[in-house]
């Protein structure tokens, strides 16, 4: 009996391969035809799904960024907010070549192209918000500084984790692990609340 291939299994394997040549060739190099002769189909199952190269490197982004935060958030369960912020800033160290290598050519696209960077925006909106409830549970949870801004504090995330990608593609030493993890507890601890001052 042969298995027919269900459309979902296949947008998968057609991301699976859109990420390794995106990855091995960037964005401009690795064509439609290639990513498909990679996946073993036609051009026809990318057209059929998706408008061109630039929106399968978005949703390959999605993937592999919402995997990606999915994997360090899971188990976090039952643990406080400034545990799985430490968790966070701790997993930076831990770098994953397509991961990064996507994200970068999705910024480089975004630099030359309003439209796609408008595309790139949107999907960076539902990373955010994971990270927003993280912190608003911190606050409700008297962990985190309830006068800071959680926009603030979600673009300080953000800015430290794409830096590290740019740590990354230029091959720069991350610093010493414990090093490292003392910094991220002295940020933590900066954004605990201020207890009041003892009479």
């Amino acid at each position: 009996m042969m298995l027919v291939e269900t459309p979902s299994v296949l947008t998968d394997r057609l991301l699976a391969a859109a990420i390794e040549l995106f990855s091995e060739r960037g964005l401009d190099k690795a064509g439609v035809a290639a990513i498909a002769r990679r996946a073993g189909v036609t051009t026809g199952a990318i057209y059929a799904r998706w408008s061109g190269k630039q929106e399968m490197l978005l949703d390959a982004l999605d993937l592999v960024m919402t995997a990606h935060l999915d994997r360090v958030l899971s188990g976090q369960s039952g643990r406080s907010a400034d545990q799985i912020l430490e968790s966070l800033g701790a997993d930076l160290m831990v770098r994953e070549p397509a991961s990064d290598a996507l994200l970068m050519e999705a910024l480089a696209a975004a630099h030359r192209d309003a439209d796609f960077r408008r595309m790139l925006n949107q999907r960076l909106v539902e990373q955010e918000a994971k990270l927003a409830a993280v912190v608003d549970t911190g606050k409700d949870d008297g962990m985190i500084d309830r006068g800071l801004s959680t926009e603030a504090v979600v673009a300080l995330c953000q800015a430290i984790s794409f830096g590290f990608v740019m740590f990354a593609v230029i091959d720069k030493p991350l610093p010493a692990a414990d090093g490292w993890s003392t910094v991220i507890n002295r940020l933590i601890t900066a954004a605990l609340p201020i207890a009041p001052p003892t009479p």
